[in-house]
């Protein structure tokens, strides 16, 4: 394509200069080298592999990148920077590492785009990235996992995790319970003041639970104004003093908006793996999709009794 003509007719050579100049003028420097996440609960997670580092990936606790998934070895695999460049090596995991689908035996260099897997299940990509892309990347993990209005988890997030830990629960013979609590007539939030304020109450409400929890415990937006607590190794008894501590710190809470001081309540109902009847003592990995629903169903109805009750209280065991 020729450029602007001058008034003789000519082609200008500043705008020639300037049509050749303007592509090496947006250049990315792709210096980053970064694993993402492709499956599990942890879909789209982004790690940023710095030059020294060895990064060790398995389901032991002291792993890099840890995974819950029985198929994964305890310390499966590792990445680390020699001459220059990643590579990626299996530590003699007991279901076998891949590149691109082809089962690695010891140690290979690791290319921009490379698909790895870990067992049968566990899927990564390696990319080498610049900033923007890297943001780009860490901005769809957190829309993948966070709820947009509140910051907790989504229901999407829980839905998974929730497998996960009854699996977990059911292998190791362990508590698990959940707690699901609803603000209390927030229909009469939204109607008095408007849908901001509803979400100011919404925010609220998810920032005083966040900081009344362990950092083990996970917090999930579970649809409108209902939340839930997945407390792994916790009896439903100490689940529900969780839950009235939960309910008494948002009671005391006042909620600036605009001009107003908005105050809500919250009801909840407990529920744990053991109130799902004698299939927990003989559940398998094929029972989990089942007991799930049974756990927050069980959870559910409480919460229903404790709004039947008059609101403001939680019920548990």
């Amino acid at each position: 394509m020729s450029g602007p003509r001058d008034r003789d007719g000519g082609t200008s050579q500043r705008s020639q200069t300037l049509i050749v100049q303007a592509p090496e003028s947006i250049k990315r420097t792709r210096s980053k080298a970064v694993l993402t996440t492709a499956t599990g609960t942890q879909t789209a997670r982004v790690h940023v592999l710095a030059p020294a580092e060895i990064v060790t990936m398995g389901r032991g606790d002291d792993c890099t990148l840890r995974f819950d998934d029985a198929s994964v070895s305890g310390s499966h695999a590792r990445i680390l920077m020699v001459g220059g460049e990643y590579v990626f090596a299996d530590n003699r995991s007991t279901n076998g590492s891949y590149v691109n689908d082809v089962r690695i035996d010891g140690a290979v260099p690791l290319k921009d785009g490379d698909r790895i897997r870990l067992g049968p299940h566990c899927m990564l990509r390696f990319n080498v990235v610049d900033d923007d892309e890297e943001a780009a990347l860490k901005r769809m993990y957190e829309a993948a996992l966070y709820d947009g209005l509140t910051k907790v988890y989504n229901r999407k997030h829980l839905e998974e995790r929730l497998d996960v830990e009854v699996a977990f629960a059911i292998r190791h013979a362990t508590e698990l319970s959940v707690i699901l609590l609803d603000v209390d007539h927030f229909k009469k939030v939204n109607d008095t003041y408007g849908h901001l304020a509803g979400d100011a109450v919404l925010r609220t409400a998810a920032q005083v639970m966040s900081h009344g929890l362990r950092q083990e415990d996970l917090l999930a937006r579970y649809g409108g104004e209902e939340f839930v607590v997945v407390a792994r190794g916790t009896a439903v008894a100490n689940a529900t003093l969780v839950a009235d501590r939960l309910r008494n710190s948002i009671a005391a809470t006042m909620i600036p908006f605009e001009e107003h001081l908005l105050h809500v309540t919250v009801s909840a109902g407990v529920a744990s793996l053991r109130d799902c009847g004698p299939r927990i003592e003989k559940a398998t990995p094929t029972s989990v999709p089942s007991l799930k629903t049974s756990l927050l169903g069980a959870a559910d109805q409480r919460l229903y009794a404790a709004k039947q009750a008059g609101r403001n209280r939680v019920i548990g065991a």
